[in-house]
């Protein structure tokens, strides 16, 4: 099942300073869920995370950094609503919850990262499908 992840957003899930360890941690948590993620980076990811974290991230899922001047939440919304993807992230959506009124109840997933670096999600976060 393909989920989409608001890495700009995960990036942050430790405090104030930008973890570059984090989108690949979270990935793979998914991925160990039986979930397919979609990265979706804001273009000022370059500011955080080098190339060699960028390439090691493509890897083993799909990247996509939005275009400079597009902010990534609209292309996470648009997705989110076209495959019927939930969203990882802690980001509220205020700006675009009128819409897309779903965006609350539905489509985000909370997460954070425990001690010793475990990574937890709400429990709105659907199994995927044996």
């Amino acid at each position: 099942m393909k989920i989409l992840l608001d890495e700009s957003n995960v990036l942050f899930w430790r405090g104030v300073q930008a973890d570059a360890a984090l989108p690949a941690l979270v990935a793979r948590a998914l991925i160990a869920r039986r979930f397919s993620p979609h990265v979706i980076f804001d273009h000022s990811v370059w500011r955080h995370m080098g190339a060699p974290e960028i390439e090691g991230l493509r890897a083993f899922v799909e990247v996509t950094t939005a275009p400079r001047g597009t902010p990534a939440d609209a292309m996470l919304l648009a997705r989110s609503k076209q495959g019927q993807c939930q969203i990882v992230s802690r980001d509220q959506f205020r700006a675009w919850r009128a819409q897309h009124p779903a965006l609350r109840r539905d489509w985000v997933v909370t997460g954070q990262i425990g001690k010793g670096g475990r990574v937890s999600f709400s429990k709105k976060l659907r199994p995927a499908p044996l």
